[in-house]
């Protein structure tokens, strides 16, 4: 979506004018930056990623995706608490992203805190009802508070929306 609104962004600066292009470039470096940052991340390069993290937070500190990596990595290096911090800064910056709020809830599973798990996988479904992932983790947070049949409910839901993705994919 961000790459899409950046291509608007240039169209836009050339058609209206050259005076924006900077804006759009320093945009572009940090979609570049955050997307080093993934690939680094995923491929099990934790510090490296994290150190460029650091050091893009300090040249764009509103930038919510730079927050959600930095906190996804301390999260996979057991830094759980600081991990917790960088998660609602990115929620903060874009409280409308519903996988913030799905890792956010995640990480405070593994802090035990499943009220606040739960309520995390309440507002991802509430941004989106046909996330199959937040009823997922919901129904894990459910269960381990006892809810046996509230998860067994959330379980039932993800997999009809599992199997409606599937569905779509046949046919396309």
């Amino acid at each position: 979506m961000k790459r899409f609104l950046l291509s608007i962004a240039l169209i836009l600066c050339l058609v209206f004018g050259i005076n924006n292009f900077a804006i759009a470039k320093d945009d572009i470096q940090a979609i570049e930056t955050i997307s080093q940052i993934g690939t680094l991340a995923n491929s099990g390069n934790y510090m490296q990623a994290l150190d460029k993290c650091n050091e893009a937070l300090k040249k764009y500190p509103k930038e919510s995706d730079l927050y959600y990596w930095k906190a996804s990595i301390q999260n996979s290096i057991n830094q759980k608490r600081e991990a917790l911090e960088n998660f609602n800064k990115a929620i903060a910056l874009n409280p409308k992203e519903g996988t913030y709020y799905i890792v956010r809830g995640i990480c405070k599973m593994d802090l035990e805190d499943y009220k606040g798990a739960e309520a995390d996988f309440n507002k991802a479904i509430e941004l989106n009802p046909n996330d199959g992932t937040a009823y997922t983790m919901r129904g894990c947070a459910k269960l381990s508070q006892g809810n046996i049949d509230g998860a067994n409910n959330d379980l039932t839901k993800a997999n009809q929306l599992f199997d409606k993705d599937e569905d779509l994919k046949k046919v396309k």
